[in-house]
């Protein structure tokens, strides 16, 4: 990967964080999970400062189609890409393909929160619903690259940083996602609704400590793989399904194409500037 940020600033960064934990084994994969989670709320923090503006509809358009190129570039950039070349691509097409189905068969069988939305639904209930579902995908998606940070670092605490600072720098987007919609809807209160993306980033340090406690000895990079490359084709039915057709339905069709790219671009420089 290429040394974006340095590498003795890492090198020197990790060694005093080595020194300061006393040698525990637990402190640094928690603390750096911890750390990568917590920028979801950050993210959602950040739509507080137009929410003056959010109830128009090419805010809302754009908001939507800006988190919906967010989750397909972390997808394909970060994990699908990136996981094929550990467990193969036949594995990897499977895993989505089964993550994708799994988000469709939801939306046809599962709980009605989680039903395909009905014609005459609210626009409301329609954003609040997009929210949720996109909060319990993230937290999915979350809980795998926790373990991840945690097996990392437990082999290199600055591998194990570069992670945390990859994983940060994507999740803010993911945050936005998230809060945009619930906000939108005005069902959900601010502190509600960027709580609600705190907890989804919280799953990462909840996965680390599984690995320390449980799974430390079984888990391998090559299962936690296998679990990104399902949540990836989530993270792709989730977009594709819920964000882009709710965007659509607002007919700021210029605000939608712009918000795609916007999400594309910043999500796509973010895994680039380290190395992703």
């Amino acid at each position: 990967a290429p040394r974006m940020l340095g590498e003795p600033m890492f090198v020197t960064l990790t060694a005093a964080l080595d020194e300061a934990s006393n040698g525990s084994s637990y402190m640094l994969p928690l603390a750096f999970s911890l750390f990568a989670g917590l920028s979801t709320g950050i993210g959602g923090v950040l739509v507080l400062f137009f929410r003056n503006n959010i109830v128009h509809l090419g805010v809302i358009a754009f908001m939507l189609a800006t988190a919906a190129a967010s989750m397909i570039t972390v997808s394909i950039v970060d994990l699908f890409w990136s996981v094929a070349d550990v467990i193969g691509m036949p594995h990897t097409v499977f895993c989505c393909s089964l993550g994708f189905m799994t988000v469709w068969a939801v939306r046809k069988f599962g709980p009605s929160l989680l039903h395909e939305p009905k014609a005459d639904e609210s626009t409301e209930h329609r954003l609040e619903r997009v929210g949720i579902i996109t909060a319990v995908t993230l937290t999915a998606h979350n809980l795998p690259e926790g373990m991840a940070v945690a097996l990392s670092t437990m082999g290199s605490s600055t591998l194990g940083l570069k992670m945390a600072l990859a994983i940060a720098l994507h999740n803010i987007p993911e945050g936005l996602a998230i809060t945009g919609p619930l906000l939108m809807s005005k069902q959900k209160t601010p502190f509600e609704a960027i709580g609600l993306a705190l907890a989804s980033g919280l799953s990462e340090p909840v996965g680390a400590l599984l690995t320390l406690v449980f799974f430390r000895n079984v888990l391998t990079q090559a299962l936690i793989d296998y679990a990104l490359a399902y949540v990836g084709g989530v993270m792709v039915a989730v977009a594709t399904l819920e964000l882009i057709p709710e965007a659509l339905r607002t007919d700021r069709h210029w605000h939608t194409v712009g918000g795609l790219l916007c999400g594309t671009v910043v999500m796509g420089l973010s895994l680039h500037a380290l190395g992703e």
